[in-house]
Order: structure tokens, then C-alpha cells, then sequence
């Protein structure tokens, strides 16, 4: 991992005159996955792509037996086959950004509550305290909203999977809704049901975890709670106080 750090960080780059992206498809990253002898390795997975042109933008994932890390902003030079690490710019000096994967991101919902004309996006753990005081903060403020939850468990909480795995035996929105805020709100301990050592999520469960994952990755989420708008950028709640 040290090695595959020192190959690539090589501070801020910038690209002039980037073109429209446009989402790589599948064949496409394997193939460039191949053509480089770092993006080869067994640990690294290209998630996702974009054609900027003359180079690629990839979202790249690195397992260690530390936990994944999300290397951000990692660039693929066509020609040369070179890949780097930074912030890219175009010509007037603002940082490129790039278009939100919208099926990867819905696919990726828990749940949703409210009927409201706006979306908001809420990447959220049931054990993190801070997630808990932004859903009591909340609370009668997101009647304007349509609300999506992402569930996704920090590593170090060891019992929000248990807490997750309870909130999505709810047979509907409605009743993963009404659990989550049994957990957040009132402290309910109906999940420690499932508190055993060899605990695991259900099939089902596992599978929409995975892309609860992919939705955080897309969004790029940095932690939780974390907020994104309807067009998936993120969204001070604050201003909802």
C-alpha cells in the first residue's frame, strides 16, 4: 500500500480545455485497469469512469487489510497511460467536477420518507451520535422535503449493522422510517435482539448494503450525516435551523 501511495500522489495537476464527461462503460475499464501496471494490482478497483478527452477521470478504490480507502480525483492519461492523483482545474482555474452517477446514487437508498417537492439525500450510521443529534434537529423542519436515506455503518461502530440489519426488516418505507426513528429518537434496543457473535446481514440486506456503498462512493460522502441536494451536491441544513 506505502508503494502504491508513493507511485501516485503527485500533488495538483490541471487539465485545460476538458470536454463534456461521459460514463465509461465496463469493457472500457477493465481495459484500462490492464493497461497500467498500479491499477492491475489485485487490490485496486476502478468503480467508476469518465471521458474527459484526452484523459480519463476514475473513481479507484484500495483494499488493505486497514480498511478501503477511496482515492479521489485519480486522472488517466490516454497517450501515455499515466495515471495521477489531485485536483484538476480547467482553463479559468475552477476545480473540474463531474456528474453524479444518479442510478448508482438511487440504487443505493435505504428508504425514503415525505412527499415534499424537494429532495434531499441524508448519508447516515444509527450509532453515531452526530447523525443522532441531526435527526432530533430535524424533526418537523423537512415537510418541504422528500428525504432519502442512505444507511452506511462506520467501521469503528460494531453495533450499527445489527441496528441496520432491524431498521430494513421493516416490511416498507414506512416501517424502516418508523425503526430508524425509534433507534435515533427514542434509543429503542429492540435491535440488541440481534446482538450474537457470529452476527451477519440477511442475503437481502447484504446486497442493498453493497450499494448503499456505491451511493456513498458516488456521492462522495466524507463521513455522516452527510447532505446532498436533489442534484446531489451538498446541502448546508444548517440554513433548515
Amino acid at each position: 500500500m506505502k508503494r502504491f501511495i508513493a507511485v501516485l500522489i503527485v500533488g495538483m495537476v490541471s487539465f485545460l480545455g476538458a470536454n463534456e464527461p461521459i460514463v465509461l462503460d465496463n469493457k472500457t475499464l477493465v481495459e484500462v485497469k490492464k493497461s497500467n501496471k498500479i491499477l492491475n494490482f489485485d487490490y485496486i478497483t476502478i468503480q467508476s469512469g469518465s471521458d474527459l478527452g484526452a484523459i480519463y477521470y476514475l473513481k479507484v478504490l484500495a483494499t488493505s487489510p486497514n480498511g478501503d480507502k477511496e482515492l479521489s480525483h485519480v486522472f488517466y492519461d490516454k497517450m501515455s497511460k499515466n495515471i495521477y492523483i489531485g485536483q484538476g482545474f480547467d482553463a479559468n482555474g475552477t476545480p473540474l467536477s463531474f456528474k453524479k452517477d444518479a442510478t448508482l446514487i438511487k440504487e443505493g437508498v435505504s428508504f425514503s420518507y415525505g412527499k415534499g417537492s424537494k429532495e434531499l439525500y441524508v448519508v447516515t450510521d444509527p450509532q453515531c451520535p452526530y447523525c443522532v443529534k441531526f435527526q432530533k434537529a430535524m424533526e418537523g423542519k423537512l415537510d418541504d422535503y422528500t428525504v432519502h436515506v442512505v444507511l452506511f455503518p462506520l467501521s469503528f461502530h460494531k453495533k450499527a449493522p445489527m441496528m441496520i440489519e432491524w431498521i430494513m426488516q421493516g416490511k416498507d418505507d414506512n416501517e424502516k422510517n418508523q425503526r430508524f426513528n425509534e433507534l435515533l429518537l427514542k434509543d429503542s434496543k429492540a435491535y440488541l435482539a440481534l446482538d450474537k457473535a457470529d452476527f451477519k446481514y440477511s442475503p437481502s440486506v447484504e446486497a442493498k448494503m453493497k450499494k448503499a456503498t456505491d451511493a456513498f462512493t458516488e456521492l462522495e460522502a466524507r463521513g455522516t450525516p452527510a447532505v446532498f441536494d436533489g442534484a446531489f451536491k451538498p446541502f448546508d441544513w444548517r440554513a433548515l435551523l
